[in-house]
């Protein structure tokens, strides 16, 4: 009887898939945390970092969270007006802008907090330390193949063509 198995890569890859589109099902919907002000996930990803590190500046959370400074910028913008957090400049730098959280948004922030808490027992309960060093081993990799994509597939592309 033939092993109808697809590799382990495809395998991987498969559920992989499966796990992002999950989760930016997720990232689209916005929640509220009880003020009666939707929240969606890209603001609350930027509560929690402003909550996290409060003395990086927009530039530094823009790279902690894998989107542009302008994108930071916009979204700050919003929960400003929203009254989850404020612009303020460093001291000692005029340039620099760092994002402070409200009442509000301190609220926020220890709801994201609880929230995580109670998602990540699911997974930290079943997980040993030398289980999160192989899985943080593989999602390094697995990223450093996403970040490879672009010029993988522009590569396939040409040697298709030329096939």
């Amino acid at each position: 009887m033939p092993d109808n198995r697809a590799d382990p890569a495809t395998e991987i890859l498969d559920r992989l898939t499966r796990i992002l589109n999950k989760a930016a099902a997720i990232e689209r919907r916005p929640v509220d945390i009880g003020h009666g002000v939707l929240l969606y996930p890209s603001e609350v990803h930027l509560i929690d970092a402003a909550g996290r590190h409060p003395e990086e500046g927009v530039s530094d959370l823009a790279a902690r969270l894998g989107v542009t400074k302008g994108a930071v910028s916009q979204t700050a913008k919003k929960l400003e007006g929203k009254g989850y957090l404020e612009r303020v400049r460093r001291e000692g730098d005029g340039k620099a802008v760092l994002l402070r959280l409200t009442e509000r948004g301190r609220e926020a922030f220890a709801w994201h907090r609880d929230y995580h808490a109670a998602v990540n027992r699911g997974i930290a309960g079943e997980m040993g330390c030398d289980d999160a060093d192989r899985l943080m081993a593989l999602l390094a990799r697995m990223e450093e193949m996403l970040d490879d994509c672009p010029a993988v597939q522009a590569e396939t592309i040409r040697r298709f063509r030329m096939d």
